[in-house]
C-alpha cells in the first residue's frame, strides 16, 4: 500500500525515543549547527542492538557522537533513538580535504544484522538473503526518517549524503558506508534521495473541518433546493397559518422586524402553528 507523506512521517515518529547520550564527548562539548543536509552511516561492523551502539557512545571517551541511532531490525520494524538534540554538532565524519560536514550536516548512525565481519571496508561473509528481511525493514525506516528529517529540518532531499559521499566531497574522513552495504540489496544513495524527493513531492490532499462540511452542505442545499417564499404581513399567509400567527403576535411570543414586517416562510408558519396549539393547551390547564 503506498504511504502519503504525512503516514511516512508519522512512521517515523512512531518509532522514535528521546534518549540523550549526557556522557558523550560531542554532546557535552555544547557546540551548536544549523543542519543543511544529513549524513547516513552505517556502523562498519556487525552489531544490530541500538541499545548496545547507546552504551557504547554514552561515554566520556567515546571519541564518536551521532544525532541518532537506528537499529533493532532484527526484532521488529526497528527503533530510533535521538541521542543528541538536532542542532548539536555531531562527531561523524571527521574532516576532508575542503572541511567537514560535522559543521553543517545532521548524522545518525544505522546498525547492521550480526553474522559478517570486515576487511578494509568489505564486507566478509555478509549473508544477502537472509539479511533481506532486515534489510527491508531497514531501508523503509531509514526513508522515513530522511523524510522526517528532511521535513522538520527544511533541507532538500539532494543534500542527504553517506560517510563515503563525505569523502568524496572533501569534507569527511575515508570511510566506505554506505556504500560497501546498500548495492548489495539493490540500492543507493541515489535511490535513497530519489524516493525521500518522491514522497516530499507529494501533495497532501486537504483537510476539511465539520464545520466546513456543514457549509458546503448549507451551500448545496441552498443552490439546489426552490427558494422559500418570504412572508412579511399576515394577509400574505395561507388561510391555515393566519389564526396561530395572530395568535402570537397577540401574546408577544411573535414580532415583526423594526419596520412591523414578518419575516415567515412556510417552514417557519409550522413552528407557530405548533407553538399556538401549545399556547392554547397551556391556557386551557390554567383555568
Amino acid at each position: 500500500m503506498t504511504m502519503t507523506r504525512s503516514e511516512w512521517i508519522d512512521y517515523a515518529r512512531a518509532h522514535l525515543e528521546v534518549r540523550h547520550a549526557t556522557q558523550n564527548g560531542a554532546y557535552r562539548a555544547g557546540r551548536t549547527i544549523r543542519p543543511e543536509g544529513c549524513v547516513n552511516h552505517s556502523l562498519g561492523v556487525a552489531q544490530p542492538s541500538a541499545d548496545v551502539m547507546y552504551g557504547r557512545m554514552d561515554r566520556t571517551d567515546a571519541g564518536w557522537g551521532v544525532n541518532a541511532i537506528l537499529g533493532d531490525f532484527h526484532t521488529g520494524e526497528g527503533r530510533i533513538l535521538l541521542c543528541m538534540p538536532y542542532d548539536r554538532r555531531p562527531w561523524g565524519v571527521g574532516s576532508g580535504s575542503r572541511g567537514s560536514w560535522n559543521d553543517s550536516r545532521i548524522q545518525w548512525e544505522v546498525c547492521e544484522p550480526a553474522g559478517h565481519t570486515y576487511a578494509g571496508g568489505t564486507m566478509v561473509g555478509y549473508d544477502v538473503v537472509k539479511n533481506q528481511d532486515y534489510f527491508d525493514r531497514m531501508w523503509k525506516l531509514l526513508v522515513a526518517w530522511n523524510v522526517f528529517m528532511a521535513v522538520e529540518l527544511g533541507y532538500d532531499a539532494a543534500t542527504i549524503n553517506d560517510h563515503a559521499e563525505s569523502y568524496r566531497a572533501g569534507m569527511g574522513s575515508n570511510h566506505a558506508d554506505m556504500g560497501q552495504w546498500l548495492p548489495k540489496h539493490g540500492k543507493s544513495m541515489n535511490h535513497l534521495r530519489h524516493e525521500v524527493q518522491a514522497i516530499l513531492d507529494q501533495k497532501e490532499e486537504d483537510t476539511v473541518t465539520e464545520e466546513q462540511v456543514r457549509q458546503i452542505v448549507a451551500e448545496e442545499l441552498e443552490r439546489l433546493l426552490p427558494p422559500q417564499k418570504i412572508y412579511t404581513r399576515v394577509d400574505e399567509l395561507p388561510q391555515w397559518a393566519q389564526p396561530s400567527t395572530e395568535e402570537l403576535l397577540a401574546a408577544g411570543i411573535l414580532r415583526g422586524n423594526q419596520s412591523g414586517l414578518l419575516q415567515l416562510t412556510d417552514d417557519d408558519l409550522k413552528w407557530v402553528s405548533a407553538l399556538a396549539r401549545l399556547l392554547n393547551l397551556v391556557e386551557r390547564t390554567q383555568v
